[in-house]
């Protein structure tokens, strides 16, 4: 992002704030102390009051022509999703060790959305859950589109015979400010066949005496004497609830007239769906102008990585209750957002693009989960606790079984740690009889190709050693080549980690999903990552999430209106985990070494199998492998920086002259 820089210079440590993406909203630039080859650390200031801190680490080439040392010094700092606001900021940036100001710039902080109609919209949205105001006529026209869904979900539940009963959850707490605005929400809906079971939490403020003084026969009025806090009070509300289905609204938000009869259309709608979700108009104490609009398709990795789901737009049917239990008591905070893991872990959730529920997160909290709001260990703690109880990637079993042999092609280079990681979670899996396990050693060191020789001897694995490293492409190509001729392929990254079901996981879409050439699974980034905010804009850096949904890709199309969370079209996803059926490969012309070296093979192949061969390619939630994204591409382009051979390959991607006469590949005259 760029502005009108004023360059300082202290103890010749020298910086700029100078560059900018158009996909992603970063700010750019670089810092270094001339003549000290070590990174700096520095300080982004925004607007005198949020600092964030971070390495300057990064290659850039124009900086090593400058003469700015070698040239490893410059940053990419993705901009928090909540400070996107397309109002101007003041950037500054500082020397950590010094705490001097090296540059400054004012900076229009605008997300970059590039979507322009409703498709793109819904695949944002599983990225990018937060759109913040003001918006563009192209915001206004998709949030226009969703007021005409919550007609026709409207019009299906008033043209039904069935009324089933819904029960409104609310608790207070000394809300006798805001809990009449709740109430009258409830009392205004369209839908009129509920019950509105209130429970005051031991309010000494006049909330208990406003209540009494309500006369509806549908509302149900409980009180504890004492404060008791949020769960136990749900879950008193819960049992003493008749509906069908069950909804929620804090005493500080409101609804509009037509939420549950929409909601209700949304269940008609769906027959198989358990629990659904819609989004929210967000704002700040008692504006009438949202600042925001909050709503995101199911995305399971980013739910369990950072909560999106507001539980005041969250219903659930009573079966739901009565499998998975009411709120955990033992949470002090994150319960809205335990409540809605525990449920998609064995039940079936929709999300639906309406915006029928208002949320004013300053009379008490944002929405339950957001890191920004995490001040305290013990809160910390409990976010923890859920991850670990709640992990959808943990605990997933395998039926040991798969109907077609499968050959594992991994291409490998240095990294002995991560492929023994890699190779031991294949041999693990119980189904391992059924698979073929090809490694592809691009030049490896004596210690990597004496382990790989080791199981070669056990024969756990076909090992072929390659002397040179010729990239990613070719020692694909090789592994397929002498790969069992009937089995399917998996390419897999040596830095990835199988879970024990994504095999079959894959396979089953596979074999079953309409016009399938490709599946892939949820690409798995560990917490702390650097490129996580890349590809997901709004999660939570220091959790783990899925990648191969990415914003930086913009690689998601066809997301269904109303989205399960289960099954995606993609129009690309890398090559680090693939599953490609032995007819799609032999249908195809392979994977492109000739013109994709090191990478682009796996776009020429993803267009390849979507437009000469009118396939799809399919994200399957199911199927999860971690990717540790590590040694093998630090240790890459640590020797890029020194070898032209591997300059050639990793940056360029193309062949020596040698190499390409002895494989008989041609240099393309527009390959300059």
């Amino acid at each position: 992002m760029q502005g009108g820089q004023k360059i300082i210079e202290s103890e010749h440590v020298k910086g700029d704030i100078n560059r900018s993406q158009k996909d992603i909203p970063v700010i750019s630039g670089w810092l270094a102390k001339i003549g000290d080859e070590n990174p700096r650390k520095a300080v982004l200031q925004i607007d005198g009051k949020i600092n964030f801190e971070f390495i300057c680490d990064k290659y850039r080439a124009d900086l090593q022509r400058n003469n700015i040392n070698k040239g490893n010094h410059s940053f990419e700092f993705l901009v928090p999703i909540e400070l996107i606001d397309r109002k101007k900021h003041l950037i500054k940036l500082f020397d950590h060790d010094t705490n001097k100001l090296v540059s400054q710039s004012e900076v229009e902080l605008s997300n970059p959305q590039n979507f322009t109609d409703f498709s793109g919209f819904l695949a944002n949205s599983l990225v990018s859950p937060l759109l913040n105001a003001s918006f563009r006529e192209e915001d206004k026209r998709c949030f226009a589109l969703m007021e005409n869904i919550a007609k026709y979900l409207t019009r299906k539940s008033q043209n039904s015979n069935e009324k089933p009963l819904i029960s409104v959850i609310m608790t207070v707490y000394n809300g006798v400010n805001h809990i009449q605005s709740a109430i009258n929400s409830v009392l205004k809906q369209s839908y009129t066949n509920f019950e509105l079971v209130i429970v005051d939490d031991g309010s000494d403020d006049g909330t208990i005496q406003l209540l009494k003084h309500i006369e509806d026969d549908r509302i149900l009025i409980l009180r504890n004497e004492n404060h008791k806090g949020l769960c136990k009070s749900r879950n008193m509300a819960l049992e003493a609830s008749r509906g069908n289905y069950i909804s929620y609204l804090n005493w500080d938000n409101t609804w509009d007239p037509e939420y549950l009869e929409t909601t209700y259309g949304a269940f008609l709608e769906l027959p198989d769906a358990e629990a659904i979700y819609s989004g929210q108009l967000l704002f700040k104490r008692n504006s009438e102008k949202p600042f925001a609009v909050r709503f995101g398709c199911f995305n399971k990795s980013l739910l369990f990585n950072r909560n999106y789901i507001d539980i005041n737009a969250f219903c659930h049917s009573r079966d739901v209750y009565n499998l998975v239990g009411g709120f955990n008591e033992d949470l002090n905070r994150f319960v809205d957002w335990d409540m809605v893991l525990r449920i998609s872990k064995t039940m079936k959730i929709y999300s639906i693009p309406v915006l029928l529920s208002n949320y004013y997160y300053e009379n008490t909290d944002y929405v339950d989960g957001d890191p920004h709001h995490i001040h305290s260990q013990e809160i910390i703690s409990d976010r923890q606790k859920i991850c670990s109880e709640k992990n959808p990637h943990t605990n997933l079993k395998s039926n040991k079984t798969l109907e077609h042999n499968v050959s594992i092609v991994i291409p490998s280079y240095e990294s002995l740690e991560d492929i023994r990681e890699c190779i031991e979670s294949i041999l693990t899996i119980p189904c391992s009889d059924c698979l073929e396990i090809i490694v592809v050693d691009n030049g490896s060191s004596p210690e990597v190709i004496d382990y790989l020789t080791s199981l070669e001897d056990e024969t756990k694995i076909i090992l072929i050693k390659n002397e040179v490293n010729y990239g990613f492409t070719l020692a694909v190509n090789q592994g397929i080549e002498i790969s069992e001729p009937d089995n399917d392929i998996i390419i897999l990254n040596n830095d990835a980690i199988l879970t024990p079901n994504a095999i079959e996981a894959m396979q089953t879409a596979s074999y079953k999903l309409p016009r399938c050439g490709l599946v892939v699974p949820q690409q798995v980034l560990p917490g702390g990552t650097k490129s996580i905010n890349t590809h997901v804009p709004y999660a939570n850096p220091e959790y783990e999430v899925d990648v191969n949904l990415s914003a930086h890709h913009s690689n998601i199309r066809n997301v269904p209106i109303f989205h399960s969370g289960d099954i995606l079209e993609l129009n690309f996803a890398p090559f680090f985990c693939v599953y490609i059926k032995r007819d799609v490969l032999n249908n195809s012309v392979g994977l492109d070494a000739e013109f994709g070296r090191h990478y682009r093979s796996d776009r020429i192949f993803c267009n390849y199998i979507r437009h000469v061969m009118n396939l799809k390619i399919y994200h399957v939630a199911q199927a999860i492998v971690y990717h540790k994204l590590l040694k093998s591409t630090d240790i890459l382009l640590e020797k890029t920086n020194k070898d032209s051979s591997y300059d050639l390959m990793v940056r360029k991607n193309q062949w020596e002259p040698k190499l390409a006469a002895r494989f008989g590949y041609k240099t393309a005259r527009w390959d300059i």
